[in-house]
């Protein structure tokens, strides 16, 4: 056996059981909470649950790429740009229902991970950040002057979702397409990083170059966590086209892409349950103070410059020792 099969190997091990059986166990309690929710509220509350479910595979995405394999984004809000754009104009042009044309966008930006992740395997901290964030204001510009296809800044108007001719624009019903995909997507990343694949990207994020001499192949997997975070951040997109239903290219900025890394943050670092964590917090909290004036951006900003400094290990330290640094 290879130095690396050994290293990967043990996921049946008693303590990945164990902590597979805890990541199940947090994944159903968050999914009945969340279906809970949907089932016993309504309207802005609804919508706010969407949003939660949304930006949280967005930031299960991100973490993939940021927490898992140590490289910095600031340029998410293109991905998710395209996510909905990309979604939208599939369903409006050719009629492709919303359920098929999320998963194609997201394969379109998933295409476009991987190219962005080709010339800048050699960037790395701060140098990789500043290419990224050039690449969300290239989206963004792009979206603005490509009228013909996206309407520019006029915006774009999202046709309404349909499933098999059923009517699923009202917030409560499409409350399950969120839910759903959110449990796919979270039990997904559970498996990615209790697997060989996760691993691999942990000793990455350690020491790509130790990593690369144990036989990782380390552009092969910076490649495949761009590509997988671009996924999950385009399906999230899509998602978020069909619940505001109208879409305009003012929105795609890089204060967008701040507040998705400041989700995983304040979430924890590398953390998939933190990434949960993290999206609700971003959600709810700064609601909370909606009614004070600029009150919602004062409080979310001091909430993140606390938690940097007492909980390091973000809201997912919170869960207990066990929990620290975990996925």
């Amino acid at each position: 056996m290879s130095v690396i099969n050994r290293i990967t190997a043990g996921r049946s091990t008693p303590g990945v059981r164990l902590k597979q059986s805890r990541d199940q166990w947090f994944l159903a309690g968050f999914v009945v909470l969340y279906v809970g929710i949907a089932l016993f509220s309504g309207g802005y509350v609804v919508y706010l649950l969407n949003l939660t479910g949304i930006f949280a595979l967005v930031a299960i995405g991100l973490t993939i790429l940021s927490g898992f394999s140590g490289q910095s984004s600031l340029g998410h809000a293109g991905f998710f740009a395209i996510g909905a754009y990309a979604s939208a104009i599939i369903t409006q042009r050719y009629g492709v229902p919303f359920w098929v044309a999320i998963p194609l966008a997201g394969a379109i930006a998933t295409v476009i991970g991987a190219l962005i992740a080709l010339p800048a395997l050699r960037l790395k901290d701060l140098y990789l950040a500043i290419a990224t964030l050039g690449f969300g204001i290239v989206t963004q510009k792009t979206i603005f002057e490509w009228r013909s296809l996206t309407g520019g800044g006029g915006g774009l108007q999202v046709p309404a979702p349909e499933f098999f001719g059923i009517p699923v624009a009202d917030g409560s019903r499409f409350a399950w397409a969120i839910a759903i995909t959110l449990a796919v997507g979270t039990w997904a990343a559970f498996q990615l990083a209790s697997g060989r694949t996760g691993r691999a990207l942990s000793m990455l994020r350690e020491n790509p170059t130790a990593a690369a001499c144990i036989g990782i192949r380390v552009a092969r997997y910076k490649v495949i966590a761009f590509a997988l975070s671009a996924f999950y951040t385009a399906v999230g997109g899509g998602l978020y086209a069909n619940v505001l239903r109208y879409l305009n290219p003012e929105s795609f900025d890089m204060n967008m892409s701040i507040m998705f890394l400041a989700m995983i943050v304040i979430g924890g670092m590398g953390s998939v349950r933190g990434a949960l964590l993290g999206a609700a917090f971003y959600v709810v909290v700064p609601e909370a103070f909606r009614g004070f004036k600029d009150a919602p951006g004062l409080v979310f900003g001091i909430s993140l410059m606390l938690v940097v400094i007492l909980l390091p290990g973000g809201l997912n330290s919170l869960l207990g020792k066990r929990a620290r640094g975990r996925p």
